[in-house]
């Protein structure tokens, strides 16, 4: 089985998580800047094709142009990884791959959660802008439940909190039938 990781990075967290992906499984990688100028018919050679993404507002970034294959690689095994900058072990975490992949456009898509961090110095602007904006409407809210206490801990720097164990589950989908 071939296998393709199409995956969009801004700080580099899902395109480390692609790498190791890819180097456990031999499975080919290409950012989705590059997947964007393929044909349709390119993608044919490939069993299994997974897009992986980062998070930020409770959306994966570009997953629309994954979405938008669905019904044309409904032949393939799919697969989307997340990157966030939440713990695995977050109930927000559970909540964001519900409300993501729960529709019925998913059904039969296989789902992940790889936790990244946060890279201020690599961030573009506008983002680096927002964030730092959900940081102070963190810190001015009265009465924080113990999820925006944390959150507002973590806005406040940049960290990597990413670990190869947390593409195991991938990996394991790669390899599986």
């Amino acid at each position: 089985m071939k296998t393709l990781i199409i995956y969009n990075s801004q700080t580099g967290f899902t395109a480390k998580y692609a790498q190791w992906m890819a180097e456990a499984t031999g499975a080919d990688r290409m950012e989705l800047k590059e997947a964007k100028k393929k044909d349709l018919k390119y993608f044919d050679d490939y069993n299994k094709i997974i897009y992986g993404g980062w998070v930020m507002g409770g959306n994966v970034s570009k997953l629309q142009w994954f979405e938008q294959y669905l019904s044309a690689w409904k032949d393939k095994k799919l697969a989307v990884f997340a990157v966030g900058a939440s713990p695995e072990d977050s109930e927000s975490v559970e909540e964001f791959l519900e409300k993501t992949f729960g529709g019925e456009q998913w059904k039969g898509v296989a789902h992940f959660y790889c936790q990244g961090g946060l890279d201020y110095d690599r961030m573009s602007m506008p983002n680096k802008m927002l964030m730092k904006m959900m940081k102070k409407s963190l810190d001015g809210k009265k009465d924080k439940t113990p999820q925006e206490e944390e959150m507002a801990q973590m806005l406040g720097r940049s960290y990597d909190i990413s670990d190869r164990k947390y593409a195991e589950p991938v990996i394991d989908w790669i390899q599986g039938e």
